[in-house]
């Protein structure tokens, strides 16, 4: 359960940002939403996941 929420308010206060909204809305229309390639899976390996954000036991 995440302790903080990551919803937050896009602001759009410039033309381009606007711009480059609208072509990421059309590309998810045209495309489909993006799925990164090459994923090999996931892990819920305690020992696996502490070396990942670097913590030692010591």
């Amino acid at each position: 359960m995440p302790l903080e929420s990551f919803y937050e308010t896009m602001v759009i206060d410039m033309p381009e940002a606007g711009a480059n909204l609208a072509k990421a809305i059309e590309h998810y229309e045209k495309y489909g939403p993006y799925i990164p390639k090459n994923v090999q899976g996931t892990t819920e390996d305690p020992e696996v996941l502490d070396r990942i954000m670097g913590i030692t036991h010591q």
